[in-house]
């Protein structure tokens, strides 16, 4: 485990490198805690202690332990976006790449008990389901500018919104025993449902997108993606 003390903090200005390196030991150490001792029970006292750091320092990257947990999923979104343009997936199809990488996502959370119970423990809690959203906002449109679409914001947030409300009640039902079909026909519809949503024009081949997703989820390592996010199951 790394040991940040405050006199390497308080000494000469951290790199970038250090600075992620030290961002990514946080997040492993919380992510460890909220699926130990449940998100609404974790201090932020406790993720300073068990990180090394003095909650001043801790402070200074993250006020809030919501700001660790959104940090998270979007280091989780970021290295699922980045496997796939290593891979030049539909790297200039912005649609395939936006269903591609929510396929992908969705079964990283799903299949991942302790990532699922994190992700539904804290989407009841409404400020984190408001920036969740947000972020995926942001990336998203970050991928649109380096693409030729035009989508409405009315549409594009309406496709993230109800797609996350969808996708974390569908995904609770099927975990407590109440919806009693497949996990990946679950996925498909929410997909789906994000992409009808976007109101998109021209005819898209979905079901073609969402097999070839299917295949490219196959043949990566997804406990290996989660795993360099979140704190690994030993150490829990």
């Amino acid at each position: 485990m790394l040991l940040f003390t405050a006199n390497k903090l308080e000494g000469s200005k951290m790199k970038d490198s250090e600075v992620n390196q030290l961002k990514d030991h946080i997040i492993k150490t919380a992510s460890g805690l909220f699926i130990k001792y449940g998100y609404g029970k974790t201090t932020i006292r406790q993720i300073a202690e068990s990180s090394g750091l003095g909650r001043g320092h801790l402070y200074y990257y993250f006020k809030k332990k919501e700001d660790i947990l959104l940090y998270l999923y979007k280091e989780l979104l970021e290295k699922i976006y980045g496997t796939i343009a290593e891979k030049k997936i539909k790297e200039n199809d912005i649609i395939a790449n936006y269903i591609i990488s929510q396929y992908i996502y969705t079964h990283a959370i799903a299949t991942s008990e302790k990532v699922f119970r994190l992700y539904i423990e804290a989407s009841n809690v409404r400020s984190i389901r408001k920036e969740y959203i947000n972020i995926l906002l942001g990336l998203f449109k970050e991928k649109l500018v380096e693409s030729d679409y035009n989508f409405n914001d009315k549409d594009l947030y309406m496709s993230i919104a109800m797609g996350c409300a969808g996708e974390c009640e569908l995904l609770n039902q099927y975990y407590e025993g109440i919806l009693n079909v497949d996990l990946d026909d679950i996925i498909i519809n929410v997909v789906k449902t994000r992409f009808a949503l976007l109101n998109v024009n021209e005819h898209i081949d979905i079901d073609k997108i969402i097999q070839e997703a299917k295949e490219f989820k196959d043949d990566m390592n997804l406990e290996e993606v989660v795993n360099n996010v979140v704190e690994s199951s030993d150490l829990i």
